[in-house]
């Protein structure tokens, strides 16, 4: 190729490239004119939309502006004609004006008005649902019953108070049988005219552990009762006066006493009782036993006692039994309730009641503590 004919060529291309650059120039060109044409017509409808006035209004329609630092309020017709001003408008006002002045009286029924209606409390003496407690020192409780504890199943029209004894009678039927429960403090006893004068059972104190002291005793007249009672054919059965404190202590009671029954060859008819009634006016080794803690010694104890093949019993009044111990816990375990009255004041079901710490019966000089059985244990 010649050097003149490329360049020729080159020249050919270059002549091309300026012809569309300037038709590239000519376009950008238009559209900037374009541009700035609309540009210019929007900035015009804006001002014109701004220099225009509302239609129908005046100078004095135009809203607060400021004038010489002050703010001019004048907003008659303002908004769709209305020449009502802020102050016509009643509402602004409406929580200012005082609540009309009530009288004591007014406030008392509206007080009244607010509060629930009260509702009378039961009374707990005839609501079939508490029971009273009565203490040593005279005071008295409200205890509510465990409607999961069996209710005393006897007619108490059926009691009938035959001088000496207490009788319990069904379909005029005696179901019921008389007993007396001794111990030293009865000194000597005449069982032969026990017998005669018609009582059925005894319930001899067997042996103790010190209230205070913890040690474990027998009964100093617990032999020659138990001997001159079986002559006199009397049914039998014992108790033990508990002070213990821990399960242990229980066991080492039970224990005590199955070996006092088999050392001397005692036969029982009645049950082996557990007498939990507090002893002396002093401070007891028990005073301050827990409930549960409590509840589970007299288990232990009962638990051996018919583990060994006898009928445990426990002993004790109301308060004791019922603020003392959890008797939900004992279910399945007979109660002889102690309580003096014409009526056992007791709600749930007891086997054996003594009614009487100062009875009149022959054989025993003084006053006789006196008991009634609802359950011959002969035929149990």
């Amino acid at each position: 190729m010649k050097l003149d004919d490329h360049f020729e060529e080159e020249f050919e291309d270059f002549d091309s490239y300026a012809r569309r650059r300037d038709r590239n120039n000519m376009l950008k060109t238009t559209l900037v004119m374009v541009s700035l044409f609309v540009l210019l017509v929007i900035a015009l409808v804006l001002y014109a939309n701004m220099d225009q006035k509302p239609s129908g209004t005046t100078a004095q329609n135009k809203p607060a502006t400021a004038q010489n630092g002050q703010i001019n309020t004048d907003l008659e017709g303002y908004v769709s004609g209305e020449t009502r001003t802020a102050e016509d408008l009643g509402f602004w006002h409406a929580y200012d004006e005082p609540s009309p002045t009530l009288g004591e009286a007014d406030i008392t029924m509206q007080a009244n008005a607010a509060l629930p209606t009260p509702t009378e409390k039961p009374d707990p003496a005839t609501d079939g649902m508490h029971t009273r407690i009565t203490y040593a020192d005279g005071t008295e409780e409200w205890a509510e019953i465990n409607p999961y504890l069996a209710r005393s199943r006897y007619d108490l029209t059926g009691l009938v108070y035959q001088k000496p004894f207490m009788q319990y009678y069904e379909n005029n039927t005696k179901k019921s049988f008389v007993g007396v429960d001794i111990s030293k403090e009865e000194d000597y006893v005449d069982f032969s005219e026990l017998k005669k004068a018609g009582v059925d059972f005894v319930m001899l104190r067997l042996g103790q552990r010190g209230y205070s002291s913890g040690e474990l005793s027998l009964d100093e007249n617990f032999i020659d009762n138990y001997t001159r009672a079986r002559e006199a054919e009397l049914d039998i059965g014992v108790y033990f006066v508990t002070s213990a404190v821990t399960t242990e202590e229980a066991k080492e009671e039970a224990d005590y006493c199955l070996a006092s029954i088999s050392e001397n060859e005692i036969t029982l008819d009645y049950p082996l009782a557990l007498s939990v009634m507090p002893l002396g006016n002093g401070k007891a080794r028990t005073d301050n036993l827990e409930k549960m803690p409590r509840t589970n010694v007299a288990l232990t104890f009962m638990k051996n006692i018919e583990d060994a093949g006898y009928f445990p019993l426990l002993y004790g009044d109301k308060a004791t039994l019922i603020k003392k111990y959890s008797l939900g816990s004992m279910i399945g375990y007979d109660v002889w309730y102690a309580g003096e009255g014409d009526l056992p004041d007791y709600p749930y079901q007891f086997v054996m009641w003594q009614y009487d710490l100062d009875g009149e019966v022959k054989g025993i000089a003084g006053g006789a503590r006196m008991n009634i059985c609802f359950t011959d244990y002969k035929i149990r």
